[in-house]
């Protein structure tokens, strides 16, 4: 058999709709598991804030076979790990170790996922560690600038609105029942599973028939759906003061993009430019290296099943914080109306394909792409395609994108810190 066809992705569909993608890597006598069930923050009320990334924290805690000390000496015991983690969109399942442990740890994955029971002394233990880390959360300055934010943008109602993490009083009113039920939302046919190592694909297939082949549910697979944001008219200024705090955090935010939009490419390449490409993009150079107003300066676009926030976000003294806001919108500005140049679409194209190749050079990282590009359906050539894609994305297309999301007139800011000379001016 050739290497490329060694390597190839192998997508097999369970009986009961589970997906497997199981890729050969012979790199490294090792195995790495990746997998994702499409529930998560998205699927909770406000009143139960921080659910799903509860539950997905405690499927580890103890299930029907085995308990939470007996899953840790299981792995551990073969120098192998396994973690579980609830989301925004989806609750997340991480195995690694060697290939020869491949059918113990899917095994153990499985009893984990289907079969967890959360006992109530272990969920105390674990939710004593998710309140002190809550409690903790208030106190950071970026994590209230963002909280702010989302508020703003989407209300508390929307599932965007809010941390996925929760709150200290949603967190504490949450006991084994509710983690329980909310456990019941899993779906098989809402479950994909990578896999991928130096592994025989076939036996791989087999041992993952044979554990997750019996997961049934009566229920429907959980929906896929996120309503849009509210409407951003003016500029709205919100803040947070926190004692003790020398520096502020700003969060600066308009509505982004959803990852389906056709947009998406344009849009991507755009918060490349302009505030992620080297050194923080066209916002970094101008506010952190020439102007030295910040400590820190980027931008990120949350893209996935619904549009999140585009944001730029900063790390600045006190008073400099109008001095800084002035910089964002004076750069988004320039930014809509002009678009980027030549040579920033050259280096955008390689920053974001060579970022895609790098993450690739793991058994690990193969296996969370495979899992976005399942979960997206992007194709299974999509990593083939991806210079390409890129390539015919036009600077025209970059400034039509950025004039439809981009707003100096319509959006959302946030600071968090100290009270001082930032309380007193205009901006916040």
């Amino acid at each position: 058999m050739s290497d490329s066809t060694d390597r190839a992705t192998i997508r097999h569909v369970l009986p009961n709709g589970l997906v497997l993608l199981v890729q050969r890597n012979p790199i490294a006598p090792t195995i790495s598991i990746r997998g994702s069930i499409g529930v998560g923050s998205i699927h909770e009320d406000a009143a139960s804030s921080g659910l799903a990334v509860f539950t997905g924290s405690a499927l580890v805690r103890g299930t029907e076979r085995f308990s939470f000390q007996q899953i840790a000496e299981r792995t551990e015991s073969v120098g192998a790990s396994l973690t579980t983690a609830g989301g925004v969109h989806t609750t997340g399942v991480f195995g690694r170790g060697l290939a020869d442990d491949a059918a113990l740890l899917i095994e153990t994955l499985a009893e984990v996922v289907i079969r967890p029971t959360f006992p109530v002394d272990e969920i105390e233990r674990l939710r004593a560690q998710v309140l002190a880390a809550l409690r903790e959360a208030e106190h950071e300055t970026i994590v209230q600038a963002s909280r702010l934010v989302r508020r703003a943008l989407f209300g508390d109602a929307h599932p965007y609105g809010r941390l996925s993490s929760g709150s200290v009083t949603s967190v504490a009113a949450l006991g084994s029942a509710e983690l329980a039920a909310f456990h019941r939302r899993y779906h098989p046919a809402a479950t994909t599973i990578a896999i991928v190592g130096d592994i025989d694909p076939p036996r791989i297939i087999d041992l993952a028939e044979a554990a997750f082949g019996a997961w049934h549910t009566d229920a429907a697979p959980p929906e896929r759906f996120v309503p849009p944001g509210m409407a951003l008219s003016g500029v709205r200024h919100e803040r947070s003061v926190l004692a003790g705090k020398v520096q502020s955090d700003v969060v600066w935010a308009v509505h982004g993009i959803a990852r389906h939009d056709p947009e998406y490419d344009a849009a991507s390449m755009a918060d490349t430019i302009l505030g992620s490409l080297g050194l923080g993009g066209r916002l970094g150079e101008a506010i952190r290296e020439r102007d030295g107003l910040a400590y820190y300066c980027s931008s990120h676009l949350e893209a996935d099943i619904g549009a999140g926030p585009w944001s730029v976000v900063a790390g600045v003294q006190p008073d400099d914080v109008p001095r800084v806001l002035d910089e964002i919108n004076r750069q988004v500005d320039r930014f809509c109306r002009e678009g980027p140049d030549a040579d920033e679409l050259i280096d955008a194209r390689a920053s974001m394909t060579g970022s895609m190749l790098r993450s690739m050079q793991t058994s690990d990282g193969i296996a969370g792409w495979l899992l976005w590009i399942e979960r997206h359906q992007l194709g299974a050539d999509y990593a083939q395609r991806y210079p390409s894609i890129l390539a015919a994305v036009s600077a025209d297309q970059i400034i039509a994108v950025s004039r439809r999301l981009l707003s100096t007139e319509h959006y959302v800011v946030a600071s968090a810190g100290p009270a001082g000379a930032e309380g007193a001016g205009e901006r916040i």
